[in-house]
């Protein structure tokens, strides 16, 4: 009997033993595996915003937070106002247009890099795949390590350019990686193939990360203050209440919610994302 009860004991050590390592693997691979990614071991970011304002009234302050870092920040812009106002009529692509002015304006506010206007018409009727092959160009020459913009997924958006941006992105960001897409250059694999370690959204209702943007509020705001067509009392007040309540139960005073997503999360492995 002595000799069962101490095999028992000896059994349940054993098993306890194994259960404890099985769990501290288990827990190793879930901070590895559902974490998002961390943004501030980035060497370079690319935004890519629907219209020339989205990316700082959604991220002005992450943009502003990374280039503190040393990170090196690029902004792509998908449509303007080129097709927008009859004044460009016959002349889109010989004038810098209002809205593109803005847009440099804010740049240089924020300290980023331009990294183009795509020019596709606001509210315009090209395909996701069309915006999405001009978007890929872009990350394959900038290669960014990760790619932000606004998160088409967000359950009370309604405009038709944020939607088809936000999906073309994150078709570009899986398909820059594949060195026979859009096709092969002189009969050979392509040679600017680049794959990103993830993608992020802003704009959205599913936050992974909250960013303390308290030290880059006044800045973002006066990066949002260069679009001079667009900001409005109403829509400034507005954001910084956004911003406020984003921080509600932390110890910032003010914060911007991003989703992320690393490069696994990004394919077909349904992996909760905290």
């Amino acid at each position: 009997m002595e000799i069962k009860k101490i095999f028992r004991k000896r059994n349940s050590s054993i098993k306890f033993a194994a259960a404890k390592s099985v769990v501290s693997a288990v827990t190793a691979a879930d901070d590895i595996l559902c974490s998002p990614p961390d943004l501030s071991k980035a060497k370079k970011v690319l935004f890519v915003q629907p219209h020339p304002d989205d990316n700082q009234i959604g991220a002005g302050g992450t943009m502003a937070w990374l280039r503190s870092l040393g990170v090196e920040v690029y902004e792509l812009t998908v449509t303007d106002d080129r097709y927008a106002d009859p004044k460009y009529i016959g002349k889109e692509n010989d004038v810098q247009t209002v809205r593109q002015k803005e847009a440099l304006a804010a740049q240089r506010c924020l300290g980023v890099k331009n990294a183009g206007f795509l020019g596709f018409a606001d509210k315009n009727d090209n395909s996701v795949r069309e915006i999405s092959l001009k978007v890929m160009e872009v990350i394959r020459k900038i290669q960014p390590d990760y790619v932000l913009t606004v998160d088409p997924l967000l359950e009370t958006e309604c405009h038709s350019d944020h939607i088809k941006v936000g999906t073309a992105v994150k078709y570009a960001c899986m398909d820059s990686e594949c060195n026979f897409y859009p096709e092969f250059v002189n009969g050979k694999l392509r040679d600017d193939a680049w794959k990103v370690k993830g993608v992020g959204f802003y704009y959205t209702d599913k936050p992974n990360t909250l960013v303390d943007i308290t030290d880059f509020e006044e800045l973002k705001m006066k990066s949002i203050k260069c679009h001079k067509s667009q900001a409005e009392p109403t829509l400034l007040a507005a954001i910084m209440l956004q911003q406020k309540m984003f921080a509600e139960g932390t110890e910032f005073k003010a914060a911007e919610p991003l989703r992320l997503l690393s490069g696994l999360q990004m394919h077909c492995f349904n992996l909760p994302v905290r």
